[in-house]
């Protein structure tokens, strides 16, 4: 249908976005969101709005990829009730709290262990969360502060490495040289180069170092930490964690805990993963062409499948269950998602709401054709970061902002090296609202693994986000202007990020009248 809708196109996901922080009730807010733009859509009829509505949550639920997906979530929760109910967690934490000492070095373990699983932003969730959860309760770190840790190691961290992020951006590069008619250097070339200037990404990573190593926070994550660290309490009063396994399923069975009993369900996981990608992917004549055939939501699916059965098995072998406990244990576990998944249905909706509405369409009509070139990476990283944040898709954004402005850039400068820094860009400004969007999925499942309030994970989160994006945004602007290369701007934006968390941690302090973290925990 023909775009005309103008500037009523940012209201499905502004009134979704402003009524989460006003309300603190997502799913609420999502639907009155869904609703707005079903109303439009149909001409101002309310009745025809809710049928559309109703319809696009129906078609949410039942695409293939999204389908898959729900069931992946579900069978996580179920493996997760397993690993707890035997006593997996239990053991990890009797493990974890004769070597990890203290608060700094628990969130250092969780930040290098979200860098390590860099094969999906999902599984990254899935795994760091299951791993550091009860470690960070214990070591008295707030659900938020181990939910930001988890948010930023995901996409941030998957758009870097071997994964299937990796294979769909250079797609995404590819059908932008393609529009630009650039054929004398590979895609592949084009996305290692475009990887330096991917600095939100970057310095969103970097930012979690300076975090968990300084131990200094600002904002409202500085008063998630000080509760914590003063209290006990991991969650504020009032909260609606995502999954609190200890209430959801009690305490663990009454066995001797062991370690193996928490590893050997998520290395099944990791292990079937893989080779999901691989078996989806074959034939491919190597591992970026086997990632690019693959399909990530099936080797999740399969992965989370195993983790469960293989939960399952231990349990009935080792007598700790009967059958019928086994299978409440199931149940109970699917039960501890079904929260998430109501959310993930709802964002997948509002994605669509956006879709039919045409807003990239808007946004692209705004960017102009016309502007000089050190002024274009900055145009774009902003629209990345609303289009993202609006949506809550970094995918989406890619195939949105990618085939314009690789083209746009060639037009403006006739070089083709401008093609690898406006992929960088794009691929920046796309992640940060897949990385801090409450519509995002991957912010629902930091969410869901830390044992998060998903608006306290949000609303602690973003000032954090900001920081990294305001510093990536001064860096496009020095690029633009100076053009200096990656080489002179990461260094400089890390000592910027450094500088910022000081002055800005010593502020905060003295405006909530609270002494330094790293003081607190000390002395607590």
């Amino acid at each position: 249908m023909e775009n005309g809708f103008g500037i009523l196109t940012l209201l499905p996901p502004l009134v979704a976005i402003v009524l989460c922080f006003i309300t603190k009730r997502v799913l609420v807010s999502l639907f009155l969101g869904i609703l707005t733009g079903g109303i439009i859509l149909s001409g101002g009829n309310p009745f025809a709005g809710i049928e559309y509505s109703l319809d696009t949550v129906v078609g949410s639920i039942t695409d293939d990829w999204n389908a898959r997906l729900l069931l992946f979530n579900l069978l996580m929760g179920a493996g997760v009730a397993f690993i707890w109910k035997m006593g997996g967690s239990k053991a990890l934490t009797q493990w974890a709290r004769k070597r990890i000492k203290s608060r700094k070095s628990a969130s250092v373990g969780a930040w290098l262990l979200g860098i390590i699983v860099f094969f999906n932003d999902y599984c990254n969730a899935a795994i760091v969360g299951n791993v550091f959860r009860d470690i960070s309760e214990e070591n008295r770190i707030s659900s938020e502060r181990l939910s930001y840790i988890l948010d930023s190691t995901a996409a941030p961290v998957a758009t870097f490495f071997i994964s299937d992020w990796i294979a769909f951006q250079i797609s995404m590069i590819k059908s932008g040289m393609d529009a630009a008619q650039i054929t004398s250097i590979s895609a592949f070339e084009i996305y290692l180069k475009s990887i330096p200037f991917n600095l939100y990404c970057i310095f969103a990573v970097l930012f979690v170092g300076i975090v968990v190593i300084t131990g200094k926070d600002f904002g409202p994550m500085l008063k998630a930490e000080h509760r914590t660290i003063t209290t006990g309490k991991t969650v504020r009063e009032g909260a609606q964690p995502m999954m609190d396994v200890g209430y959801e399923l009690g305490e663990p069975k009454d066995v001797k805990p062991k370690i193996l009993t928490f590893f050997l369900p998520l290395i099944v996981l990791v292990g079937v993963t893989m080779f999901g990608f691989y078996w989806t992917g074959r034939p491919g004549a190597n591992i970026m062409e086997i990632l690019g055939n693959s399909d990530p939501a099936k080797a999740l699916l399969w992965g989370a499948f195993a983790m469960t059965i293989t939960g399952i098995a231990m349990a009935l072998s080792q007598k700790i269950m009967n059958l019928k406990e086994t299978m409440d244990t199931f149940l109970e576990g699917l039960k501890l998602m079904l929260l998430a998944c109501a959310i993930l249905v709802l964002a997948w909706s509002l994605g669509t709401v956006t879709g039919d509405m045409k807003l990239a369409d808007y946004i692209i009509t705004l960017i102009g054709g016309s502007m000089p070139y050190w002024l274009l990476p900055i145009v774009i990283f902003l629209f990345g970061m609303f289009i993202s944040f609006s949506t809550g898709t970094s995918w989406g954004t890619m195939t949105i902002l990618t085939p314009i402005a690789i083209p746009l850039a060639y037009k403006i400068t006739g070089d083709m090296g401008t093609a690898s820094v406006m992929a960088g860009v794009v691929f920046s400004g796309a992640i940060f609202g897949d990385h801090c969007s409450p519509i995002s999925d991957t912010t629902v499942l930091a969410s869901i693994f830390s044992g998060a309030d998903h608006i306290d994970h949000v609303s602690t989160q973003i000032p954090y986000a900001i920081t990294a994006a305001f510093v990536a945004l001064l860096m496009y602007l020095i690029y633009g202007i100076v053009g200096i290369g990656p080489v002179v701007l990461i260094p400089l934006g890390l000592i910027i990020l450094g500088g910022l968390m000081y002055i800005l941690s010593g502020y905060y302090s003295k405006k909530y009248g609270i002494d330094s973290i790293s003081k607190q925990s000390t002395n607590s």
